[in-house]
């Protein structure tokens, strides 16, 4: 705002009125980032892999091909270990890899689920990959 009698009231001897301009807001954006939980395999060679790994891709392979799953992160534990412990780390990365990315998630005409890899389902599924390994 102009105060056009400023000069006026200058010669006349009095003191100019100061008045501050109304401030402007600041928007201020605040910008979390958060890791991906279960991308550690991502970094790894196939050699490092742990079960947590295992699990991670395996869960991570099965959202993309057939969708969210109901999740049972105790169940899952129990049955990667036991899958990583049986096969040995290098083979039960590459039986997982195998029935995702050359079996596109599918085995036998059904959809690879977290209880393919159960102890159960060995000799109709882990075995034969790992034979035609």
């Amino acid at each position: 705002m102009i105060d056009f009698d400023a000069i006026r009231r200058a010669a006349a001897g009095e003191k100019p009125v100061v008045t501050k301009a109304p401030e402007t807001p600041v928007v201020q954006e605040t910008v979390r980032l958060t890791p991906v939980p279960g991308a550690a395999y991502l970094m790894k060679d196939d050699m490092e892999w742990t079960w947590e790994d295992l699990r991670d891709y395996v869960m991570g392979q099965i959202v993309a091909y057939h969708g969210p799953q109901l999740r049972n992160l105790v169940k899952e534990a129990g049955i990667f270990r036991s899958f990583m412990a049986r096969y040995g780390g290098p083979a039960a990365v590459a039986i997982a890899r195998f029935a995702f990315e050359q079996q596109r998630g599918m085995w036998q005409r059904a959809p690879i689920t977290v209880t393919r890899f159960c102890k159960g389902s060995d000799p109709y599924f882990a075995d034969v990959i790992a034979r035609r390994l």
